[in-house]
C-alpha cells in the first residue's frame, strides 16, 4: 500500500510540475503584456500586478488593480477588463480580479462587476471576482 501511494504521489507531482511549466519560455512576456495593457488602459491605475495561478487543473490569471483614488469607476473597470481580454495568453481558463484603493484597502467589486456586463462572472467574495477568459475575450471584441 505504501509503494502504491508513492507511485500515485509521484505521478501527481509530475502532472503538477508539467502544468505549472506549460507556459513555456514566453509565458512571462505574456503576463507582462497583460500588465502593460491594463496599466495603459486608464490613468486610474497606478499599479498593476499580474501572475498566473493553478486551481486543481484550471489555470487562472491573477490581476490586481492598484487605484490612484479610493473608488473603481465603472468605465475604468471596463477599460481594464477589455485590456485583459485583448491580451490574455492562451491556456488560461479564467481571470481572478481584485482592486485596491490608493490607501491599500480591497475594494468591493460586486456592483462594478454587475455594471460591466461581462458574462459568467462568479464572485468568490465581494472583493474577488472570477471571470471566464473566453468571456473577457468576447467583451474586448465587443468594445
Amino acid at each position: 500500500m505504501t509503494r502504491r501511494r508513492s507511485v500515485v504521489g509521484g505521478v501527481l507531482l509530475t502532472v503538477m510540475l508539467t502544468m505549472t511549466a506549460c507556459g513555456g519560455p514566453g509565458a512571462a512576456d505574456g503576463l507582462e503584456a497583460v500588465e502593460h495593457a491594463v496599466r495603459d488602459s486608464s490613468s486610474a491605475f497606478d499599479d498593476v500586478f499580474v501572475e498566473d495561478g493553478l486551481d486543481g487543473f484550471s489555470r487562472y490569471l491573477f490581476v490586481e488593480l492598484g487605484m490612484t483614488g479610493e473608488t473603481l469607476p465603472p468605465d475604468e473597470l471596463a477599460a481594464a477588463l477589455s485590456a485583459v481580454g485583448e491580451t490574455i495568453p492562451d491556456g488560461f481558463d479564467s481571470v481572478r480580479l481584485v482592486a485596491r484603493s490608493s490607501s491599500g484597502d480591497r475594494l468591493d467589486l460586486e456592483r462594478p462587476m454587475e455594471d460591466s456586463d461581462v458574462d459568467g462572472v462568479f464572485m468568490i467574495n465581494s472583493n474577488l471576482a472570477d471571470i471566464p477568459a473566453e468571456a473577457l475575450r468576447n467583451f474586448a471584441g465587443e468594445r
